[in-house]
């Protein structure tokens, strides 16, 4: 990847954070949270709210169109129930939602 890390390819801001991605990959960029926000900024399609965006007991549906309230963090993750079936389940802080007001 070192041959893409440049600013003719990316934006200089995102420069640092590629390069510190690639030190050591994970298995998705999306399990990176810094490296998926900082790609998600220059998505101009992007209307979607973030997990941790939504306020404590906020509701929000996910693209397959299942509903949810958010609860408490735990560690890293949101704990949120899926309101159809009681079943509670944990999402990545950076997951694309939509916000149900």
């Amino acid at each position: 990847m070192l041959p893409f890390i440049n600013p003719q390819v990316f934006p200089s801001q995102l420069l640092p954070l590629l390069a510190l991605h690639f030190k050591n990959p994970k298995a998705s960029s999306d399990t990176d949270a810094i490296l998926s926000l900082a790609l998600k900024r220059f998505d101009p399609e992007n209307n979607k709210n973030y997990i941790f965006e939504i306020p404590a007991g906020g509701t929000f549906r996910l693209y397959n169109g299942k509903l949810f309230k958010r609860g408490a963090k735990r560690v890293k993750r949101y704990e949120c129930l899926e309101i159809s079936t009681g079943k509670i389940y944990l999402f990545q802080p950076n997951a694309e939602v939509e916000y149900i007001k």
